[in-house]
């Protein structure tokens, strides 16, 4: 969970421009275990954007080399405020329209709690 924050961090200080602070996680939901010594993939995503808001979206899986399969385990949401308004996100294929829905709807789910 710390390593799937900080890169959520890092990715809204990169969006950014600044040191971004943290507002709010979403639900985290554990799909599947992590063995101790498992190769860890994390990933991270802006997928979207409001004023100085920062919806960022870390993708977590597990590699087995053995059989070269992926297997998602876990999907962080994290909003971050920024000290500045920050670019608008424009998806621009099928799979980014969705994130950004999907990072739009938990960012207005934060907002309205």
């Amino acid at each position: 969970m710390r390593k799937a924050y900080e890169l959520g961090w890092a990715n809204a200080c990169s969006f950014g421009g600044c040191r971004p602070s943290l507002v709010a996680v979403d639900d985290i939901l554990f799909q599947k275990p992590v063995e101790i010594g498992s190769l860890l993939m994390l990933s991270s995503q802006v997928c979207y954007t409001q004023g100085k808001y920062i919806q960022v979206r870390v993708h977590s899986e597990v590699f087995d080399p053995l059989t070269q399969q992926h297997s998602t385990t876990n999907i962080f949401h994290y909003t971050f405020t920024s000290d500045r308004d920050v670019p608008s996100i424009v998806p621009k294929t099928y799979g980014e329209s969705m994130l950004y829905l999907d990072g739009k709807r938990h960012f207005n789910q934060t907002v309205e709690s």
